[in-house]
C-alpha cells in the first residue's frame, strides 16, 4: 500500500480525487473496535476479582467505559484534524476541512497496525490469568488496580508494548505530516510542525496510560 512505502506521491494523488471518508473511517472504525474489545476483556477479567455484591454496579460502569472507548477514538480523529487545519492556517494553509478530515483519518493505520500486534499479546496473557479476589478498600485505590492488572500482564510486555507505541507514535507523525502538507497545501517543514504538536500530546497520553501500569 503507497501509504506505508510512500506517503507523499499518496497523498498527492489523492489530493486530485473527491473527498471520501469510507477508507479512514474504516481504518479508526477498526482502531475502535480493536480498543474496545480489549477493554472489554479487561474489565471482564477485573470483574472476577471484586466482591459479587458490587460486580453489577462494575460491569455498568465498565460497559459504559467501553462506549467511550469506541466512541473516544472518532473524538480523537475530530480533534486532532481541527487542530491540525487550525495550525497549517498559521502558515497560509488552504483547503477544505473535509479533506483535512479525511487526510488525518489515515494517520491512524499505524495505532491500527500496532493494536494488532499488542492487543493479541496482551489478551492471551489476560486471557490465561489467575483471577485474586479484592475488596472495596483495594477497588478504590488505583496502585492496588494497577498491580492486578500487572498480574494479568507480565512487565516485559507492558515495556514491549510501550516501544511499539512509539515507534506507532513516529510513523503516525510521518503519515500526518504528508497528510497536513498535501490537505491543505504547505511546505513539508510546516507541515510538520502542524502535525508534531498534536501528535506529541496523542503520544504521551498513549504512553502515559501505559506507564500507569509500570
Amino acid at each position: 500500500m503507497r501509504l506505508i512505502t510512500d506517503p507523499d506521491r499518496f497523498f498527492e494523488d489523492l489530493k486530485n480525487r473527491d473527498i471520501n471518508l469510507k477508507r479512514p473511517l474504516a481504518v479508526v472504525s477498526a482502531l475502535s473496535i480493536l480498543v474496545s474489545a480489549y477493554q472489554y476483556l479487561l474489565m471482564s477479567k477485573l470483574a472476577q476479582a471484586i466482591p459479587e455484591d458490587l460486580a453489577t454496579f462494575f460491569v455498568a460502569g465498565a460497559y459504559i467505559g467501553i462506549i467511550g472507548s469506541f466512541t473516544g477514538m472518532f473524538a480523537v480523529w475530530v480533534i486532532m484534524a481541527i487542530v491540525m487545519h487550525g495550525l497549517s492556517a498559521f502558515f497560509g494553509g488552504k483547503g477544505s476541512f473535509r479533506r483535512t478530515f479525511e487526510f488525518i483519518g489515515y494517520g491512524f493505520l499505524p495505532s491500527l497496525v500496532g493494536s494488532l500486534i499488542t492487543v493479541p499479546v496482551s489478551a492471551y496473557y489476560l486471557m490465561n490469568a489467575e483471577i485474586p479476589k479484592i475488596d472495596l478498600a483495594q477497588l478504590q485505590n488505583p496502585d492496588a488496580v494497577g498491580d492486578i492488572i500487572l498480574s494479568f500482564i507480565p512487565r516485559d510486555v507492558v515495556y514491549s508494548n510501550l516501544i511499539i507505541n512509539l515507534a506507532v507514535t513516529v510513523w503516525g507523525l510521518v503519515i500526518w505530516t504528508f497528510a497536513v502538507k498535501h490537505a491543505r497545501g504547505v511546505e513539508l517543514r510546516k507541515a510538520f510542525i502542524c502535525a508534531l504538536i498534536p501528535t506529541v500530546l496523542f503520544g504521551i497520553y498513549q504512553i502515559w496510560n501505559l506507564t500507569k501500569l509500570l
